[in-house]
């Protein structure tokens, strides 16, 4: 690479290194963080301590809105990791090792479809670059950063549609093993989140001989029916051991993490913030996919664009549909718009492709000078602005000074520079630029500011704090108002379990915690209750937490 100009894709080592510092850093080395990276991280701690492997419990109570297929590989990662890095860094790494997957899949089912001549434009990108662009457009999705790297049952439903969107690139050509793709990757999707992810691409592949002249063939039915036939197993197996426990634990399940979803009823608003959502989220992955369905407006139909726009159309519909709220719904719906839009961008317009490369040069050069910036202010007190602002959001942080994250953020920031300077111009220099700025901002992110970060998002300490009052006050405790997270990182860090009174068991018990999240003036239970306690991590000024015990009434 030196004294050349960088072609773009990236060569097999640099695209390596590209998706290690976009994947690796903010695995390990921090607590568990609210809210749905704690609460996967206790889901899996109940898993590998407590033996039950077959239904998701939540600081001790059965968890029924999810399917339990992330966790189990969580809690594998734990006890296989187990002494040789902290239980909620297993759990994490076991999310990313899903991400990896996904990643590997979405590249092969690229290049599958790629296969098909009559996919995209006429300037493809050959011998598996076309899979790079593809991978790399997915991994500079602003919207996925974060939660790549949280313990999350997302992750593995990524890396089962991922598998079976490679079982439906290999359709009209290799029906066995696009087969066994499919029902594999659908199956896994199943087992991580139950039955809405996955009715999108299902909706795909049925529909896809409506348009598809290829998949109206002996070799497709082969490989749809193949896939019925894998797919079958995954559906029933584990649902049939959990009927067969308990047909209320069953049931439970299956109508929160199915029914729930898919009953609940459409909300104009609710579609008007999925769309505004999904503008940052997917960016800058939708505006490219909207070029590729012009591209190929007047083109043969074929599964390279067939099978994803359904599957996207069908997802977003869902979500409209379903009033799902937030990030997390979405992310599904990444895999599509990548395959959709990373094999045009051979024929992307040279001024588009040249504004989306130095929109993303500038903007990560900008955001990784103010991370280093806010780093030396950190360490050293200067600029004071920054310092002390820095010390106001999290009082009582301590910085300390380590070599090691230093030294491989410089190296980083290097590369990141060599990049931009050394790079020749093409098309697809827009995608890896983005997609390389993503990484840089996080990992400098993660190698320099992790110790601020957890310091303020942990629960540990006030967990901690919590345990050492509850030793001079024996016996159970009730709680109101205590969240998911908070309770999952209260039993991980500190085997507090408590007796929801959210559950309607309201037992007689001498403790009572309280959360409350106002922020406004304490307000107490009503009875004879004393507080002996309150805690909250340093810089929330909102979320409380009250322990109060019950004194006897004087006659």
């Amino acid at each position: 690479m030196s004294g050349a100009r960088i072609a773009l894709p990236l060569a097999r080592i640099p695209l390596l290194v590209l998706v290690a510092v976009w994947l690796l850093p903010g695995l390990i080395g921090h607590d568990p963080w609210k809210n749905d990276d704690a609460i996967g991280i206790g889901i899996a701690h109940q898993f590998a301590s407590h033996g039950d492997w077959l239904l998701p419990r939540l600081a001790g109570e059965h968890y029924s809105g999810d399917s339990p297929l992330f966790y189990w590989i969580a809690a594998a990662f734990a006890r296989l990791l187990g002494g040789l890095i902290a239980e909620h860094d297993a759990a994490r790494l076991a999310g990313g090792a899903c991400i990896a997957l996904a990643l590997m899949f979405l590249r092969l089912a690229a290049n599958a479809f790629n296969q098909d001549p009559r996919g995209y434009g006429d300037s493809r990108v050959d011998d598996g670059h076309g899979g790079d662009s593809v991978m790399l457009l997915f991994m500079g999705s602003t919207g996925l950063l974060l939660h790549a790297h949280e313990a999350i049952n997302e992750t593995a439903l990524l890396a089962g549609l991922a598998c079976a969107y490679y079982g439906a690139g290999l359709v009209p050509k290799r029906p066995y093993v696009a087969g066994t793709a499919l029902g594999c990757g659908l199956g896994t999707a199943f087992l991580a989140m139950g039955l809405a992810p996955v009715l999108p691409l299902f909706v795909a592949l049925l529909a896809a001989p409506l348009f598809v002249p290829d998949w109206r063939s002996r070799s497709a039915a082969l490989a749809l029916a193949c896939g019925l036939a894998v797919l079958v197993p995954w559906l029933a197996a584990w649902p049939a051991l959990l009927h067969a426990r308990s047909p209320e634990q069953f049931t439970a399940w299956w109508h929160q993490a199915n029914l729930a979803l898919l009953a609940s009823g459409p909300s104009l608003a609710a579609a008007a913030g999925t769309f505004k959502t999904l503008a940052w989220f997917a960016f800058p992955a939708w505006p490219i996919a909207l070029w590729a369905l012009w591209l190929s407006r007047r083109k043969p139909a074929s599964a390279a664009v067939a099978v994803p726009l359904i599957a996207l159309v069908t997802g977003l519909a869902i979500a409209c549909l379903t009033g799902s709220r937030g990030e997390l719904p979405l992310l599904p719906l990444l895999l599509p718009l990548a395959l959709l839009g990373g094999q045009v961008l051979s024929d992307l317009r040279r001024g588009a492709a040249n504004s989306l490369a130095w929109f993303g040069t500038m903007t990560f050069s900008l955001l990784g000078a103010l991370i280093w910036l806010g780093y030396c202010a950190l360490q050293t007190g200067f600029p004071p602005r920054i310092a002390a602002n820095a010390a106001r959001l999290e009082p009582g942080f301590v910085s300390q000074f380590a070599w090691l994250p230093l030294v491989v953020a410089g190296a980083i920031t290097l590369a990141w520079i060599a990049l931009v300077l050394g790079s020749a111009r093409s098309p697809q220099r827009s995608v890896t630029f983005w997609a390389a700025g993503v990484a840089l901002f996080w990992a400098l992110t993660m190698l320099l500011w992790l110790p601020w970060i957890d310091y303020g998002k942990s629960y540990r300490r006030v967990a901690n704090s919590l345990h050492a009052v509850l030793a001079e006050h024996p016996g159970c405790i009730a709680s109101r108002g205590l969240g998911e997270a908070q309770r999952a990182a209260f039993d991980y860090h500190a085997s507090i379990v408590t007796k929801r009174a959210e559950t309607g068991a309201r037992p007689d018990c001498p403790l009572l915690l309280l959360q409350d999240n106002t922020g406004q003036t304490e307000t107490g239970p009503a009875g004879h209750w004393k507080k002996i306690w309150e805690g909250n991590r340093p810089g929330d000024r909102y979320e409380k937490f009250r322990l109060y015990a019950k004194v006897k009434a004087m006659p």
